[in-house]
């Protein structure tokens, strides 16, 4: 079960071949429950501090490095690096078009390891997000991320995976297609009739 089934981010990234996006869904119950004390600290903090919407989403990895770090909690096996961020970085996928081929997806793990994405740009985000949507009621959840989509050109859908990538436009080379217009039966508002 999904703490907020109907809100998943959409982030815009640029890549060497040019405008991708991730796409990221929230933790489940299980991972909330075993990290609910830091992303509520993490979430408090940013906003305490008085990064809120503005800086927040920069800056959220930081926070819950800082936070989790500050308690020990951050390294090692069990360590919310290796848990929970690691899960939201399972949780999220690169799209990107290919030519010819529409459009791709790579699990963001992958694209990091390939250098396709540098997880510094991104996971910031990816944690603003995750501490919105697994602290707030999904209806305060979908305002906030609205004011951030709003600053940082990201977007929220209730569409999984796969329906958002069939939700996207294929760009489609225009050309002739062999056919020609039967042009015999159009009437000019100019032609005088005989």
């Amino acid at each position: 079960m999904k703490i907020s089934r109907v809100m998943n981010l959409i982030v815009p990234v640029e890549t060497e071949s040019g405008a991708a996006w991730i796409h990221s869904t929230p933790i489940s119950r299980e991972i909330y429950k075993a990290h609910f004390l830091i992303l509520s600290k993490t979430f408090a903090a940013i906003f305490t501090e008085g990064l809120g919407t503005v800086a927040g989403p920069r800056v959220a990895c930081l926070m819950l490095e800082k936070i989790a770090s500050e308690s020990g909690g951050w390294d090692g096996a069990n360590g919310v690096r290796n848990t929970l961020v690691g899960e939201i970085i399972r949780l999220s996928n690169l799209v990107y078009p290919q030519e010819g081929k529409g459009w791709q997806t790579k699990p963001l793990d992958v694209a990091i390891e390939k250098g396709v994405v540098e997880l510094d740009e991104i996971i910031g985000e990816l944690v603003f997000f995750t501490c919105v949507s697994a602290i707030n009621k999904p209806d305060q959840a979908r305002g906030l991320m609205e004011v951030v989509a709003g600053l940082w050109s990201s977007a929220t859908t209730s569409l999984s995976l796969m329906d958002w990538i069939d939700s996207l436009v294929i760009s489609k080379p225009t050309g002739n297609s062999g056919e020609m217009e039967n042009m015999s039966l159009a009437i000019s508002s100019t032609t005088v009739p005989v």
